[in-house]
């Protein structure tokens, strides 16, 4: 994972938190869901900042992305759109996380 860009790995992934759509109707759920899982990716961040990311780092801050993804009931399309994007803009593959396409 020495190749993985990490400002452009954090900046993919909360453009992507920032650009969905919130379809969902159960507004309580977007305190939870959404915003406690951006203000956890942006402390991920500054905990990295300097240094590379482990792919463990990696893979739950990409987990968090999936929170979000589900709480706004973001369409599958969409979610590959933004992994796609992420992977391309960072050097980060899902194949380098053990996640399947």
């Amino acid at each position: 994972m020495s190749d993985i860009d990490n400002a452009a790995f954090f900046g993919a992934v909360l453009k992507a938190i920032a650009c969905t759509r919130n379809h969902s109707t159960d507004e309580s759920e977007y305190s939870a869901g959404v915003l406690a899982p951006a203000t956890k990716i942006r402390q991920f961040e500054q905990t990295a900042a300097g240094r590379l990311l482990t792919i463990a780092e990696a893979d739950q801050v990409l987990a968090l992305l999936r929170t979000t993804f589900s709480t706004k009931e973001t369409p599958d399309e969409e979610r590959e759109y933004y992994l796609q994007y992420i992977e391309k803009v960072s050097g980060l593959t899902r194949a380098s996380l053990g996640v399947s396409a």
